[in-house]
């Protein structure tokens, strides 16, 4: 039976999307709520309600499925952050994505824990970040800087900067450690991004 055959109205391929769409809804529940260390091949597909031979369909590893999690979150954080537009004045436009990262960590706390706290203690995650530009960091960098003009090495530190004291700093607040109301978290969060990037911020 080829990909192209119809069972049961679907193709092989439809199905073997379909079951790496179980699996990857299946691990972010995981990650969301044990971490790491709860998203095993074995937890996957019992929560999904699969042989263990389908997990190696789609992914080569626990850890590849753990990337592709967090990629697929970031996905929807850039989505969210990018729906409402954007405002002409640069510190406006960097408060609005930054309470849009806010309300969409806090209308789900399993994102914060994928995105924000896993890699700080999950060896996958850190190296993966480190790898990349964390998506909000990047959409952030958009609105108040040209990256183009910035050095290579220039880039990578004020990037690296930014997801460490923006992530540190939501963490803080979450877990009550700031006794600060979400308008004064705002406000610190986008100082704190002028003050890493180095440019002016406008008049507050």
């Amino acid at each position: 039976m080829t990909s192209g055959r119809l069972w049961r109205g679907q193709t092989l391929a439809d199905r073997s999307d379909e079951r790496r769409e179980q699996m990857l809804v299946v691990a972010e529940g995981l990650l969301g709520t044990g971490g790491a260390a709860a998203v095993t091949m074995r937890a996957v597909v019992r929560e999904a309600n699969l042989s263990p031979r389908y997990f190696y369909e789609s992914f080569e590893s626990r850890e590849q499925l753990i990337t592709a999690v967090y990629d697929r979150v970031t996905r929807e954080l850039l989505a969210h952050v990018t729906a409402g537009g954007r405002a002409e004045d640069s510190r406006d436009g960097v408060r609005s994505l930054l309470e849009a990262c806010r309300d969409f960590f806090e209308a789900d706390p399993g994102r914060a824990r994928i995105l924000l706290r896993e890699p700080l203690a999950d060896d996958v995650l850190r190296a993966h970040r480190a790898a990349i530009v964390p998506g909000f960091v990047e959409a952030v960098l958009t609105l108040v800087a040209d990256r183009r003009s910035m050095p290579p090495a220039r880039l990578a530190v004020v990037s690296s900067a930014l997801a460490g004291a923006l992530t540190v700093l939501y963490l803080d607040y979450v877990d009550g450690r700031l006794e600060l109301t979400s308008a004064q978290l705002a406000d610190a969060a986008v100082d704190l991004v002028f003050a890493i990037v180095g440019v002016g911020g406008g008049d507050r």
